[in-house]
């Protein structure tokens, strides 16, 4: 066995599939954090194997994962496995204390704002001010002006990077363009839908049975955690004692949890990453729930960024026996935190009760009846300013056979379908 794969996440299950390589995944089901699972109410056991039960909520595994950039070629070779529903995004970002909504993106659609606000908002966009931008915070303020910052981008920064923003170099700038002619006709009422994710597709199955049914064409090794990588001898050695040998590794794992593995590092500090908790909430629903798949929040009083609605993507994530999918809701609603400061089950616990209170008062919900909390330790990942440790630790890794790749592998955000694509060309090129 000279070459092989460590997760069986996304990326790992093509790379896996494309270089006709074994997969090594610590669980017993393909997938990594894109998995459904389903809970029934009063039962907080999750269960994610075995025929869909109908009388429980379907959730995802870390909040919402829809599937956005599918080309033709991808689509059809998904396709394969399971049946895609396209979706056209409706998002907003929602101001809580005003109950106001504005569609996203923001500065796509200043007419939705006050009149004397949105007239300061476009000067401010269209005559940017020519300062030295070297953080997230620089970049933000440089490009949307001070009105929109102190309105929007500011604090939903603030909570999206919890706290890090205004020490971050600029990145993901697709996640919010800025495109003068779009700014132009938004403020005139004539707004253009922009963004990575304008439209997106979910199997009508959820995430689990796709990956199932593509991990069987792959050789998956489930329950397998790796432990070590000697370095000397190219050796991968997993908790039970058992061991391979390797000439190259693809590693899907975070950038650092690899170096930390083959007990590698660089001069340069490591470039940070925050974590999420993620609340998969399902009930009753409110009279004045809206119906986007997704909104932005930056003020509300629990702490989230980001409030999602499943079951306006598909009323296939709600209990479907005598029940109209008017009648119930489901969510997932992410807060994010710095990795040291993870709370505890007590703080967990009033966070959650926080929650339904608040989501009640906005009319969203009437009763919550399932719920579950996941901590995803490795969320987002994000770069210094000036940084160089992402280039010298993959550097380092090649030189020893080991290729990190994914979202977390080479440390930059991407979705499933480009994670897809990745897999795909390094399982060919190594076989």
């Amino acid at each position: 066995m000279r070459n092989c794969v460590i997760g069986a996440g996304v990326t790992g299950l093509a790379a896996g599939f494309a270089g006709n390589c074994p997969v090594f995944e610590a669980c017993d089901a393909p997938g990594g954090m894109s998995r459904s699972y389903t809970v029934r109410p009063g039962k907080p056991r999750r269960w994610d194997k075995g025929p869909r039960d109908p009388d429980a909520y379907r959730f995802d595994h870390g909040g919402g994962h829809w599937i956005f950039g599918l080309d033709a070629a991808l689509q059809t070779d998904l396709s394969r496995y399971c049946r895609l529903r396209p979706h056209h995004r409706v998002s907003s970002v929602f101001f809580s204390e005003s109950d106001r909504y504005v569609p996203f993106p923001i500065q796509n659609h200043l007419h939705c704002l006050e009149p004397a606000v949105a007239r300061r908002a476009l000067e401010e966009i269209l005559h940017p001010p020519q300062i030295p931008v070297s953080t997230q915070a620089e970049w933000l303020a440089a490009n949307f002006g001070p009105t929109l910052n102190e309105l929007f981008f500011a604090p939903f920064h603030e909570r999206y990077t919890a706290g890090l923003w205004t020490r971050l170099a600029p990145q993901d700038a697709y996640k919010s363009p800025v495109e003068f002619f779009a700014v132009r006709a938004g403020a005139q009422g004539q707004p253009h839908a922009s963004g990575y994710n304008v439209t997106f597709h979910y199997p009508v199955d959820g995430l689990s049975r796709l990956w199932e049914a593509f991990g069987q064409r792959v050789d998956v090794r489930y329950n397998n955690r790796v432990v070590r990588i000697d370095v000397p001898d190219r050796t991968v050695r997993f908790h039970d004692g058992s061991s391979i040998s390797f000439d190259d590794l693809l590693s899907t794992l975070p950038l650092h949890h690899t170096l930390e593995l083959a007990g590698l590092a660089v001069n340069a500090p490591p470039d940070p990453f925050t974590s999420v908790l993620v609340l998969n909430l399902g009930g009753s629903k409110g009279p004045r729930c809206p119906s986007d798949h997704w909104l932005y929040v930056p003020d509300s009083r629990s702490g989230f960024h980001r409030v999602g609605i499943y079951s306006n993507v598909s009323p296939d994530f709600l209990p479907g026996v005598d029940l109209s999918v008017t009648e119930k809701v489901s969510f997932y609603i992410e807060r994010a935190y710095l990795p040291d400061s993870r709370p505890d089950a007590v703080t967990i616990e009033a966070y959650i009760q926080s929650v339904f209170q608040e989501l009640k008062e906005w009319n969203f919900l009437r009763e919550a009846e399932a719920w579950d909390c996941h901590w995803v330790e490795v969320a987002y990942t994000w770069t210094w300013p000036r940084s160089i440790w992402k280039q010298e630790a993959l550097a380092l890794l090649e030189r020893h056979g080991i290729h990190a790749i994914g979202r977390y592998g080479r440390w930059h955000f991407q979705g499933i379908a480009d994670s897809l694509r990745e897999g795909f060309l390094w399982g060919t090129a190594l076989r």
